[in-house]
């Protein structure tokens, strides 16, 4: 037996419209090559925030709902793989054309990569002066 990463759970994804046009309308945007991630920090009043996330592939995307569907497989087993490195938030991916032809570990790098950009993930971001002292010696 292999080591369980974590599954996903029904309450883990967005399902109502409001959940996804409150992101559309109050999530900060950040753009890959990949996918367009929208996020939204879980309310300091939520009793037990969680991560939730959501997908949305239109027919814009790719007129195959094969290949739309890869794309959202893609996507939910990123956030499967990762959820424990995630912070407590709500996320939609809107996936892009050059998603078509990547990995699924690409896309994990590409998902983690972005949610580091936007300060959701629980691994801090790079900063240049991280290896500098200060100089109040």
């Amino acid at each position: 037996m292999g080591i369980e990463r974590g599954n996903l759970r029904k309450q883990d994804k967005l399902r109502t419209r409001k959940d996804f046009d409150a992101l559309k309308e109050h999530g900060k945007a950040c753009r890959d090559a990949f996918f367009t991630v929208l996020v939204r920090a879980a309310e300091p009043d939520d009793p037990a925030p969680y991560l939730r996330y959501g997908v949305i592939c239109s027919r814009k995307l790719h007129h195959s709902a094969v290949v739309r569907n890869r794309a959202r497989r893609l996507i939910s087993e990123t956030f499967r793989l990762t959820k424990e490195v995630i912070l407590p938030c709500s996320i939609v991916v809107i996936p892009r054309r050059a998603i078509f032809g990547a990995k699924q570990q690409e896309v994990q790098d590409h998902l983690l990569r972005t949610l580091k950009k936007a300060g959701m993930t629980r691994i801090p971001p790079k900063t240049p002066e991280a290896g500098i002292p200060s100089g109040n010696s």
